[in-house]
This record gives C-alpha cells, sequence and structure tokens, in this order.
C-alpha cells in the first residue's frame, strides 16, 4: 500500500479493511491484508479479537438461510424473501451444502468454468479454508461436488479463482500460500453422491500470499497482484506463464506504482490506434486507475496514472467490451462519504490520458465491491445490496439505467461489508452465480433484453381483482405493452399453466371448479418481441362448495327468579340442517326485547345446540321475547323460512316467556 499525505486517511482504511478481513469469522490466526507501506509490503495480520467478534456477530444473520430451487421474482420477492427485479432464483444452497463447516464458512470470490467436451457448466467458490466446485449445469438441482482445501494450514478471507486451459488458478491472502493450480477436468462425470476432497495439480511458489488474480486468456498470461514475499513485485503486476498450466513460469514484474488491488488485461482493440495490438493493463491502485503497457514484460511502460475526486479506495473496474470506457468501483467511498452506490465512468479512448466522465449514483447506499461487464451490462456484486444489473446502452450520452437486480440480504442495504462478495455472468446459458458471504451460493437467471436498451413489457392483471371470490368459470384479463410488440400473455393458477392468448385484449377462461376451494394464485407472463417477459400477480379466493341451509329447529325457554324481585330467561337454540341433523360450530345471534344483555350470540355444539341468556329483568317486566336474529359460519345459508318448532311455544325464530 502506498503511503498517502493524509495519515487519518491511511487509518479509516486500516479500520475498514479489518472489518472486511473478519467477514468470515475465523479462528484467531493471521489472515493476510494488505501491504504496509512503500518499500516494505510485509503482510499486516489481522485478529479476531473479541470486540471484532462481536461487531461482526452483530452483521451475521442470525438464523442460517435454507436451500430454495425454482422460485421465480413475483411481485418484488423471490422465495418470498429475497428482493428483487427481472431476476428470477434458480436455486440457493447454503454455506453447510457447499462445504462450508462452523467457523469456518464465509465464501469470497466466485468465478465459472463451461467444459469444452461436456458442456456443464461450474461454480468455483473461494472459501475461508478452501475452494468449492458446484455444478450448475441444470440451474435449479446444482450439485456439490467437492473442494480443494487450501494450501497449507492457514485461512483468510481472501481468495480469488480464475480459468485457462480447463484449470484453476487460485490465491490467496493466507500465508505462503501461493498459487494453486487445480484441473478441473477431474470434476468430469462426478454426480455429487460422494463429494470429494481434491489434491492441487500444481503450486506455484514465487509468492508467498497473494491477493487477487487476473488471467489474460488471449496471452496465457496471469496477473497476479497485491502479492507479499521477495517476489511480490512490490505488491503490483507479478506476471506468470501458465500457457502450460502444470508448470507456471515467472516472466516479469511491474512495481513502480506500488500496490495493485485488482486487474484486467487485455489485448488492446479500441480507438487509440498508438497502442491497438498492445498487451495493456488496467490496474485499480488503491487511489488511481494506472494504465501499464505489459507485452515485454521484461520492460513494462506505465502509459498513465489518473486520480479523481472522492476516492476512497480505488477497488476494482471493467472494460466495456469496444474498450472505451472503464467502469470503476470504489469499495469506500460509501462507507465514509455517506453516498449511494457510484460507479465511476472513465473514457479510456486515450490511454495515456483517461478522463472521467461521468459518474452513476444507484439506488441503493450499498458498497460496490466487483463489477463485470457482459453484453452491454455491467453485473455488480454490491455486498448489502446484492447483484445489481445495470444497462449500458447509454454510456456515450453519460446516461446508465439499473434493469434489474436481486439482493441476497435482505435485512437492509446500508453501507456495510455483507453479502454479495462476487459475481460470474459469462456463462452461456446465461445464468449468474453470486457469491454470498454469510449466505451461500446464489444462481440466478436475469430477464434482461437482448438488446441493451430494451425494457421488459409491462402487464397487469384487470380481472377478477386481487382478493375476490370466484367460482365457476372465471375469465381472467390481462393488459400488457410493450415498445417492441408483445408477443403473448401466459396465464398461471397456482404455478400451473392454463394456457396463452397472442393478441389483445388478452384473456383466459379458468375452469375454477378444477382448484380447490380457498386462496389461489393467479400470475399473468408477458413476453416481448426479443424475449424479454415479466409477470403480475393476485390471489382470488376459490368458492365452488354449495352453501348448507340451515335454520332453526327448536327454541326452549326456562326462566329463573333472582333476588329483589328481579328474574332472568335463558333460551336454548338447536340448528339444524335441511335433512334435520344437527350443525356444529355456526354462530346464532338474537336480541331480546328488555334486560341488560342486549344482543346476544353463542356456537353450537356437538349436537347442534347453545344457550343465550337475557341477562337480569326488572320486577316491573312482566314477559319478555327472544327473536333470533341471524345463523353465521363458514359453507352455511341462514333459510329463516325454514324455522320452525316442535313445541307450540314458539315459531322458530321468536318465543316470549312471563316472569315466574
Amino acid at each position: 500500500m502506498r503511503w498517502h499525505p493524509h495519515s487519518s486517511r491511511r487509518r479509516r482504511l486500516l479500520v475498514a479493511t479489518a472489518a472486511i478481513s473478519l467477514a468470515g469469522l475465523i479462528a484467531p490466526q493471521p489472515a493476510l491484508s494488505h501491504p504496509e507501506g512503500p518499500g516494505n509490503h510485509k503482510p499486516m495480520p489481522v485478529h479476531a479479537t473479541p470486540a471484532m467478534r462481536a461487531f461482526v456477530d452483530d452483521h451475521h444473520h442470525a438464523d442460517p438461510l435454507e436451500s430454495a430451487s425454482g422460485q421465480a421474482c413475483i411481485d418484488g420477492l423471490a422465495a418470498e424473501t429475497f428482493p428483487c427485479d427481472n431476476i428470477d432464483l434458480e436455486a440457493f444452497l447454503p454455506l453447510a451444502e457447499i462445504g462450508g463447516t462452523s467457523g469456518q464458512s464465509a465464501l469470497n470470490d466466485i468465478w465459472g468454468w463451461t467444459d469444452p467436451v461436456t458442456g456443464h457448466e461450474y461454480a468455483l467458490i473461494g472459501r475461508v479454508f478452501g475452494t468449492s466446485f458446484v455444478d450448475v449445469t441444470d440451474p435449479s438441482n446444482p450439485r456439490y461436488l467437492g473442494e480443494l482445501p487450501t494450501h497449507g494450514s492457514f485461512g483468510s478471507d481472501w481468495r480469488d479463482i480464475k480459468t485457462f486451459a480447463n484449470h484453476a488458478f487460485i490465491v490467496s491472502e493466507a500465508r505462503r500460500h501461493g498459487m494453486q493450480v487445480f484441473d478441473l477436468t477431474q470434476l468430469r462425470g462426478l454426480d455429487g453422491t460422494n463429494p470429494v476432497t481434491f489434491s492441487e495439480t500444481a503450486h506455484y511458489n514465487r509468492v508467498s500470499s497473494a491477493h487477487n488474480i487476473f488471467i489474460n486468456e488471449d496471452s496465457g498470461v496471469a496477473y497476479i497482484v497485491g502479492a507479499a514475499g521477495r517476489n511480490g513485485c512490490d505488491g503490483g503486476l507479478h506476471m506468470v506463464d501458465v500457457a502450460n498450466p502444470a508448470n507456471p513460469r515467472r516472466l516479469g514484474c511491474f512495481g513502480a506504482d506500488g500496490y495493485t488491488h485488482d486487474v484486467q488485461c487485455v489485448i488492446y482493440d479500441g480507438p487509440d490506434t498508438e497502442h491497438r495490438g498492445r498487451e495493456i493493463c488496467l490496474a485499480s491502485n488503491e487511489d488511481t486507475i494506472t494504465i501499464v503497457d505489459v507485452t515485454d514484460k521484461s520492460n513494462p511502460v506505465q502509459l498513465s496514472r489518473t486520480g479523481y475526486d472522492g476516492a476512497d479506495y480505488t477497488h476494482q473496474g471493467w472494460l466495456t467490451d469496444d474498450h472505451v470506457y472503464f467502469l470503476v468501483d470504489d469499495e469506500l467511498d460509501e462507507y465514509y462519504q455517506r453516498h449511494n452506490t457510484r460507479t465511476r465512468v472513465f473514457d479510456v479512448s486515450d490511454l495515456d490520458a483517461p478522463a472521467l466522465t461521468g459518474v452513476f449514483d444507484g439506488t441503493t447506499a450499498a458498497i460496490d465491491h466487483n463489477q463485470y461487464i457482459h453484453n452491454g451490462y455491467s453485473f455488480q456484486a454490491n455486498y448489502r445490496a446484492g447483484l445489481r444489473v445495470i444497462d449500458l446502452a447509454g454510456i456515450a450520452e453519460g446516461s446508465l439505467a439499473e434493469v434489474a437486480f436481486f439482493d441476497v440480504y435482505p435485512d437492509d442495504d446500508a453501507a456495510q461489508f455483507n453479502g454479495a462478495w462476487s459475481n460470474y455472468p459469462f456463462f452461456d446459458s446465461g445464468i449468474v452465480i453470486v457469491s454470498g458471504i454469510e449466505q451461500g451460493l446464489f444462481v440466478l437467471r436475469p430477464n434482461l433484453p437482448t438488446t441493451p436498451g430494451d425494457s421488459a413489457p409491462s402487464v397487469s392483471i384487470v380481472s377478477p381483482t386481487d382478493g375476490s371470490v370466484v367460482s365457476g368459470d372465471v375469465t381472467i384479463e390481462a393488459n400488457a405493452s410493450d415498445d417492441n410488440g408483445v408477443t403473448s400473455v401466459e396465464f398461471f393458477a397456482d404455478g400451473v399453466s392454463l394456457g396463452l392468448d397472442v393478441e389483445a385484449p388478452y384473456s383466459f377462461v379458468w375452469d375454477s371448479t378444477q382448484a380447490e376451494d380457498g386462496q389461489t394464485p393467479i400470475l399473468a407472463l408477458a413476453t416481448d418481441t426479443v424475449g424479454q417477459t415479466r409477470t403480475a400477480s393476485i390471489a382470488v379466493e376459490v368458492d365452488n362448495v354449495a352453501d348448507v341451509a340451515v335454520h332453526i329447529g327448536d327454541l326452549d325457554v326456562v326462566t329463573a327468579a333472582g333476588r329483589g324481585g328481579k328474574w332472568s330467561a335463558t333460551v336454548t337454540v338447536a340448528v339444524l340442517d335441511s335433512t334435520s341433523s344437527p350443525v356444529v360450530g355456526v354462530s346464532v345471534s338474537g336480541e331480546w326485547s328488555a334486560g341488560d344483555a342486549g344482543t346476544v350470540s353463542c356456537t353450537t355444539d356437538a349436537s347442534g345446540r347453545c344457550v343465550l341468556g337475557s341477562g337480569n329483568l326488572s320486577r316491573k317486566v312482566s314477559a319478555v321475547t327472544f327473536s333470533v336474529a341471524t345463523i353465521a359460519g363458514n359453507g352455511v345459508t341462514y333459510d329463516s323460512s325454514a324455522n320452525t318448532d316442535p313445541d307450540p311455544d314458539s315459531d322458530g325464530t321468536t318465543i316470549t316467556t312471563v316472569k315466574p
């Protein structure tokens, strides 16, 4: 880490770094952080003191989340837990189901690999003490295959993974970890029935520990950054030939600008003709974007070093596909400056003189951590706000827009270091995998336009209304519209497809008698001409069982004398159905013509009877009448015309008695 003239800023950074390092709650053994100072670069040990443990405990979920699969984003929620928009939850595997154990289970980096032979897609997930491998080919049924333990006996909250030539290359800030090499074809044919503990294929020990790694797949060169040790290149670019993965070979160093936190290196194909065809690295160097020509590994050349106002920790960035813009996330500006998630856009069409052309402030206060650009979208892992997807179609005009999100940390979106560490959006299947530090593996399905700038259709259910009671044939009607046109609206009841309509007005006649009585969710799925979808949903109350007609079958009254000439009366009511069978559990209400009870009610017992009292009657009252008002209950209808009494003392609805 380079020293800054404002020492207070450095102290803030170390405090925040300590907080980040505790996300895994590892045992009190050293986990390496950033190098300490210029020309020194010794690892900074971070110990989990009781006070730090209390801080972390306060920010961890009290209860582990349960696994889930096949949960669409409906009305802003997936699995009734995770806030979302335009992203469905294919599956979630908690830490305990992907190799995590108590005290050692926090996740960090995530990357992906596609087997070129089988087409299977795999998630490679960093943990405190190793790397987990999960087959996500069937995204709603991911299978944990096993783990590669860390090199040595030390764990660390930082582990980073990249792939090249069917091998994974793994670095960590754990002491003496170096770079692990793992042959990913060992995953071929495994089904997860018996998870495997793998061994590393090769090991590179020319660095002790490292914060991050990037591999330029066009050149076969790995760039290890934030490294410690005699060959750590002052924390800058440590370049390694990995063309033969089993035999990594050191190529050179670039440390002239000090510590590099993250880097992206490409064979440049942008508008700067002077450098086109050269191998260029864009390094996030704590408070600058530093661009280096590394074509000659023995003599790398720094092209530019660009700072910006409000820099607190230049963490990571990614190039647009046309190599014109570089989007940067500063990890600590939200934490210290208390503005919303901020993405900075640099115009790098002149690599010798990049220019900050604008900023995009997100919708939450969360801290941004890692972002990757694919097919015109920036996929951002923004800690407590989860995965955020930004449409870059208007970047040249300074206009970015958030078009989808999936919040892995439902509690809040505060500027703290919990939730989404990273994501991988490059699978051909279109799924995006996200590592939740405390949560686990999320397999997500964004519903994005194939052409950035398009938007999903709008849809609403206009009939029946939410909460209404329905029976028999029900016509479900929906309104749907889209800039490009709507191709269809499909209707669902309780998750089962009913059918679709391809022409407006969109409707479907549903036979509700095929559903059980009770609450039933209704959903309309609109699809536009470019495959974008959006849903609307309501819930209706299905009531197809005919009500039972009930009536009074008997009214009997008794009286009792009280003190001072007062007296009381009670009526016993019998409720019967049309077959003269007693009806249990219905409420009978009625009113006395006198007394202090007023309107009274009772609930029938197993014999279909219940008792209603008058309360105290004045000695001046010589007679009192009770009248039945109604009978109420689920599935019953009161038919007062059928009221009867086998005794001649009432008509089944009213009964009169005299003072004893």
